[in-house]
């Protein structure tokens, strides 16, 4: 039985100085009235009979909520991080359902949507909050209405429209540890009776808080700029237009690899602890003393409403672009000492999306129905390549990860050997869908949804032998190769909800059945030759059936919020990337490897037991098992029944625990809170190797914010008790969760 993180020994300690400082405040309701638009029409948090966790302005500022990497630790069965050795892009599993890879032929199968607007690739979605209104979190497949690709689930980011009335803002300056100085400022304008722009930018730096031992650098240092404008015209009652422009510029190092100490009892096996060079985890000896890391992203986007008696036609328009060039070590060797892995890719994307959806009341108010129809293209183009190389020398013995071709790119010595090719993947998808909820009573309600979806793919691959030109095979052709794929599908969900009142409570009871679809993918990262132009082939597409039962109530006047459901997913075809180790540098392969069945309890609870004092938290089981194997993973070296796998980030429990108090305090308000989340043992990797093994991912935050007028201070703490352990790995080497991190952060409202 895995063991389970106790929270005692360091959240006891918070609760107690918490409650001590407590005094009694101004009555409010611990439970938030937060208004969502899951089922894409406004309603209560409460009345939707999906389990979804919503999180507001007022709680993202809170908890000092600053990055969507903090997400997952305040959603039940949600797991969201930096993917391995990017410093944007997002790794997410929900409810064991997630892409492991970033590359541009996986899509992952939980959608991050920005005003409406899919943001397809997990490069760049690791978006900082900036002017963000609230974020929805929809747990299973959320096939039926939302865009494509969402069987794991949706993640929604609603950003704060223009007001009409006044100019106001907000402006802040945050310094930390590790030279951290963050800025940030938003900007509301009205133009006229009936047109608002909105603006905000923000400035993130910090030098790093790691030494490359090898040159003496500090390494993992932050660099992003980022800015977004919105423009909101309203020049009548039924009509709106609400358009957007947003860009990021990360300059960022990327995350420097520790290598998992050796197992001395088994020749080639490594343990789950990290080396600690010099005695600390922090300091890397890598011969990749000039990592590489540009992103950009941005988009635009017009969504225009129109209203009339009793139904809304509304277009949803979407543009989004990526640039992405990336060179860093896998293997986290120094120059002399074994051999270096340097993945290079140089990525260019963009994609469109456009919408038109149809919702509005029918059968005298019994009935509200959603219709639409949506058409998504992307386009994807990655010049890759990957050294395994062998430097020798001192720090001159260096990469140069700028250059993909030539031979000052690799070692001194002339050793070494570049395998350059470039995969591109087109992207056409259509659907249509509609839902509609009907009124089976004062009490019940049933709905009835389907979505069909078409999506045709081509993959293109060719070798290189330098710059846009295609090798040459000894038999006079070609190295090149074009696979085209269409896939078909068909997912409904079927719903019913009942609603309980009784004196000073209410709840919805909810059942659901719903089906999830991920589109079919090819494998990116395959750079053998004769594998990638003679057996290639696609992979098949993903479904999830997810089956789920719930209760949402609210007790004591509102002052408790207790949310519970318990769901069954069967998971089928599961694609999923690893490594295999053999000459030259560790092939990454991609198979559809089977099926499995994955269930859970997932409970919230939001309390005030006194006034001002606010308790809160979840918990949540994952239970997981494969029910058919379509072939092996290759994984007997480590599971002598391969069907016993655990798959990946599935912890057989996980919970959070937080708790806050306000007081006023001379002219103003102060308020203390704290969260800790934790989760029993888990793993990265789906052979189950002993060093992708997670036991402990305990992590504590703090806060302290002072109110005065229109002015605050925060001092936030996150991961308070400095608590490291593997955030990801791949191979032999893995990436630790960042250091306690301190921040003071100053703020004024206009």
């Amino acid at each position: 039985m895995p063991a389970i993180v106790d929270p005692r020994r360091h959240l006891g300690c918070l609760l107690l100085s918490i409650a001590a400082l407590h005094a009694p405040a101004e009555a409010a309701d611990a439970s938030g009235d937060i208004v969502v638009t899951a089922q894409r029409r406004a309603q209560k948090l409460q009345d939707v009979p999906i389990s979804m966790t919503a999180l507001d302005s007022i709680r993202l500022a809170d908890q000092a909520i600053l990055n969507l990497d903090r997400l997952g630790a305040n959603v039940p069965n949600l797991h969201l991080s930096r993917n391995f050795g990017t410093s944007s892009g997002a790794l997410v599993f929900m409810r064991g359902v997630g892409e492991g890879d970033s590359i541009f032929t996986n899509d992952p199968p939980v959608g991050i949507y920005l005003d409406d607007v899919l943001l397809p690739r997990s490069t760049g979605a690791l978006l900082d909050l900036i002017d963000i209104e609230r974020i929805e979190v929809l747990r299973g497949p959320q096939g039926t209405l939302y865009g494509r690709n969402t069987s794991g689930g949706a993640i929604k980011l609603i950003t704060k429209r223009p007001e009409f009335d006044a100019i106001g803002g907000a402006a802040d300056i945050a310094l930390g540890n590790y030279g951290r100085f963050d800025a940030r400022a938003t900007l509301n304008l009205p133009l006229a009776e009936t047109v608002a722009l909105r603006v905000s930018a923000l400035s993130r730096d910090q030098r790093g808080w790691g030494h490359n031992l090898t040159n003496g650098m500090r390494v993992n240092n932050q660099d992003v700029k980022a800015g977004r404008a919105a423009l909101l015209w309203e020049p009548d009652s039924r009509l709106s237009l609400f358009a957007t422009a947003d860009i990021s510029l990360d300059r960022s190092g990327p995350r420097f690899p520790q290598g998992f100490r050796a197992n001395p009892d088994v020749t080639g096996r490594y343990t789950n602890e990290f080396n600690t060079p010099d005695g600390s985890i922090d300091n890397f000896r890598s011969a990749d003393t000039n990592p590489l890391n540009r992103t950009e992203t941005g988009g635009a986007s017009l969504r225009i409403d129109y209203r009339l008696e009793g139904l809304t036609l509304s277009s949803i328009s979407g543009y989004r672009a990526l640039t992405s060039r990336i060179g860093f070590d896998q293997t986290a060797n120094a120059p002399g000492v074994g051999s270096n892995v340097i993945l290079l890719q140089d990525q260019k994307q963009h994609s469109l999306s456009q919408e038109l959806q149809l919702t509005g009341t029918a059968l005298n108010g019994r009935a509200d129905f959603v219709a639409g129809l949506f058409y998504f293209q992307e386009r994807n183009d990655q010049l890759t390549a990957v050294s395994f190389a062998t430097p020798i020398g001192t720090a001159d013995a260096r990469f140069r990860n700028n250059d993909f071709f030539n031979a000052p790119s690799r070692a001194a010595s002339g050793v070494g050997t570049w395998s350059p090719y470039r995969p591109q993947l087109a992207t056409d998808s259509w659907s249509a869908y509609a839902s509609a909820t009907v009124k089976a009573g004062p009490r019940a309600s049933l709905t009835a949804g389907l979505r069909a979806t078409s999506e045709r793919k081509r993959y293109d691959v060719e070798f290189l032998s330098a710059p846009d030109t295609v090798l040459i095979l000894s038999d006079g052709s070609r190295a090149e190769r074009s696979i085209a794929q269409s896939w078909q599908d068909l997912s409904p969900r079927f719903a019913a909800d009942y609603r309980l009142d009784g004196k000073g409570w209410s709840a919805l009871a909810y059942a659901s059945v719903s089906k999830g679809f991920r589109s079919g993918s090819f494998d990116g990262r395959a750079r053998n030759i004769d594998f990638a132009l003679n057996r290639q082939q696609a992979i098949a597409p993903e479904s999830v059936w997810s089956y789920e039962a719930g209760i949402k109530s609210d007790w004591l006047a509102n002052r408790l919020r207790l949310n519970i459901d318990y769901f069954i997913n069967d998971y089928k075809n599961i694609a999923f990337s690893a490594s295999r180790v053999g000459e030259g540098p560790p092939e990454i392969f991609r198979q559809n490897v089977g099926d499995a069945r994955i269930q859970g309890l997932e409970a919230e609870l939001n309390a005030e037991p006194l006034p001002g004092f606010i308790l809160g938290g979840w918990i949540a089981t994952l239970n997981d098992r494969f029910t058919r194997l379509k072939s092996s993973p290759g994984c007997t070296a480590f599971v002598a029944n391969e069907r016993d796998l655990d798959l990946r980030f599935t912890p057989s429990f996980s919970y959070q625990a937080r708790a806050s108090v306000e007081q006023r305090l001379g002219p103003g308000q102060l308020r203390i809170g704290g969260d800790y989340s934790a989760a029993s043992s888990y793993n990265i990797a789906l052979c189950n190797e002993p060093q992708h093994f997670v036991p402990n991912s305990g992590i504590a935050n703090a806060q302290i914010r002072y109110e005065f007028g229109d002015w605050a201070v925060t001092l936030s703490a996150t991961n308070l008790f400095d608590h490291r352990y593997n955030s990801g790995s791949v191979g032999s080497v893995g990436y630790p969760t960042e250091p306690r991190q301190l921040l003071v952060q100053g703020r004024v409202r206009f």
